[in-house]
């Protein structure tokens, strides 16, 4: 804009010295022409005059010679147009100059002018004719200077003007369009603009509501990214969004935990290196819904690609994680908890079968009847032990156990349950220690909790060894039940799986032992659902069982 204004004043100051400068000259030209003319009427009168009483035969123009000049001719013309005198020339040798409008025009009225180009002289003459009084006609001539010489006479002037004007022209050119441009650069939004121009107010009002209009969206689009990035950063589904060449554009937190840091911008064929994965993004890219499993580590998630269609074709897609480990951990446990199930049932059933067949066909003395009855009846009460252990966890599962509290004093729970285990503790000594607390429980879920807790310190310790029960205060209301063997520990790799139903670490001694495997699963229930906690620690020395029960109400 600074440019075309400065050319556009640059080219009409040239353009006006220009058009001046040739209007003076055709001013300066005309009157010049004007003054000549005017000369030669004066000198013609001033002749008129002289000849007034006629031309004699002796007459010569060297005796005027003062009067005339070598630029002036003087003609003296007879009424029928024949030249009787000439300062320049013989008067016999001239032509006839009765057609000559001059002489035509004085013969008539008594004064004549003419202005013609003389081929003769290659200039152009002004004639002056004056009607004397014996009828003659005395004409005067001189020619006159054209535009050509007027300029000639000007052009030392023009050729300075050339100089001077194109600087002057620049010089006012710049600073007539920094002094229109200033207002413009200086417009400031934030003001009330009271400097600029009038004109500009209404478009600098228009911009300002423009600008502010601006504002706001891009406060809203702000707002909008900020509340996207908010829903999208805490997401624990992992979102990814790629282009049609399936470059990242972006990817939420959950989504570089899975894939990896800084993977804007890069392509995800190269981050993540699966043919099944490449596949799905290629089926997105061309306009198709993808599913499949993904692992990574210890986690499991199903993907979905879903291409963002522009028309036709596909400019991208996006690529949803949703995390399905636990789904997956608990469908795994269901099918092992069905396969153990099966298995669990089907050992004492089919000793139960055997047996009864064996009595049944008469291949059982009659001393071993009584031996085979009483292990059809142990078959019998193991079998019955865990379809109630299981409708107990299916109670816990399905959320319909009833709490039936009741207040009693958890230590005389304690003493009765170590009491049933004097007889079968062969060489485990079992101790008792803690405090008095009085809770407000389930009773038989807590004597169950109690149970599990001492047969699995029994099962799995050491001839002469101890186990250590402690009731204790962990803080207002909460309960804490430790039970700690001398036996022979639990492995580190097993010891997050010991909850699990029917996991057991050391199958063999298992069967040795007895038990269904859901004793702690069992414990781990009751637990949660008294809004507590099992915590487990082990060594090669022994094993510490410690449960967190929100269900104290006072101390004796």
């Amino acid at each position: 804009m600074r440019k075309r204004i400065y050319w556009s004043f640059l080219v009409l100051i040239l353009t006006s010295a220009l058009i001046l400068s040739v209007s003076l000259s055709l001013v300066f030209h005309n009157a010049a022409r004007e003054q000549e003319f005017a000369a030669v009427r004066e000198h013609a009168v001033l002749m008129a005059d002289l000849f007034g009483g006629g031309v004699t035969g002796d007459f010569h123009f060297s005796d005027y010679y003062n009067i005339t000049t070598e630029i002036t001719r003087i003609t003296i013309i007879a009424p029928d147009g024949a030249v009787l005198l000439d300062s320049r020339a013989a008067a016999g040798l001239m032509e006839n100059h009765a057609e000559r409008p001059e002489i035509i025009q004085a013969l008539q009225t008594g004064t004549g002018e003419s202005l013609r180009y003389s081929s003769t002289l290659w200039k152009e003459m002004y004639y002056y004719a004056v009607r004397l009084d014996d009828g003659n006609v005395l004409r005067v001539s001189r020619a006159v200077g054209g535009l050509a010489d007027v300029f000639a006479v000007i052009l030392p002037i023009v050729a300075a003007l050339t100089i001077l004007v194109p600087a002057i022209a620049s010089l006012v050119a710049r600073r007539l369009t920094e002094r229109i441009i200033a207002p413009l650069e200086n417009i400031d939004l934030d003001s009330d603009n009271s400097e600029i121009y009038e004109e500009l107010k209404p478009y600098a009002a228009k911009i300002e509501r423009q600008r502010q209009d601006i504002k706001d969206k891009l406060v809203a689009l702000s707002q909008r990214a900020e509340t996207i990035e908010a829903i999208t950063g805490n997401m624990k589904e992992g979102l990814i969004l790629i282009d049609k060449h399936a470059t990242v554009l972006m990817a939420n937190n959950s989504a570089r935990e899975l894939i990896g840091e800084n993977i804007e911008e890069k392509n995800i064929m190269h981050i993540y290196r699966d043919d099944d994965f490449h596949n799905a993004v290629r089926q997105s890219l061309t306009g198709e819904n993808a599913e499949m499993r993904v692992e990574r580590g210890d986690r499991v998630f199903n993907a979905f690609f879903s291409p963002v269609n522009s028309g036709a074709s596909a400019n991208g897609a996006v690529i949803l994680f949703h995390d399905v480990t636990e789904r997956y951990r608990a469908e795994k446990q269901r099918r092992e908890f069905s396969a153990n199930v099966s298995h669990e049932l089907k050992t004492p059933l089919t000793t139960i079968s055997a047996l009864s067949e064996m009595i049944d066909n008469g291949m059982v003395k009659d001393d071993d009847v009584k031996s085979f009855a009483a292990r059809i009846s142990e078959q019998a009460g193991r079998l019955l032990l865990l379809i109630d252990d299981i409708i107990r966890l299916s109670e816990f599962d399905e959320g319909v156990v009833k709490k039936e509290d009741t207040v009693f004093d958890v230590w005389d729970l304690a003493e009765t349950v170590v009491g049933s285990f004097q007889g079968n503790a062969a060489n485990v000594e079992i101790k008792l220690t803690g405090e008095r607390l009085v809770i407000a429980a389930n009773h038989r879920m807590i004597d169950e909790l109690l149970y599990n807790l001492i047969d699995n310190g029994i099962k799995y310790n050491r001839d002469g060894g101890c186990v250590t029960i402690k009731l204790s205060r962990k803080e207002a209301g909460l309960l804490r039940i430790s039970v700690s063997d001398t036996g022979i520990g639990i492995p580190p790799q097993h010891r997050e799986r010991v909850f699990e139903r029917f996991y057991r670490v050391d199958m063999s001694r298992s069967k040795k032992t007895g038990g269904t495997g859901l004793g702690l699963s069992i414990v781990k229930h009751i637990a949660e659902y008294y809004n507590g906690s099992v915590e487990l620690q082990s060594t090669e020395e022994g094993t510490t069982v410690t449960c967190f029960l929100s269900c104290i109400t006072g101390t004796l």
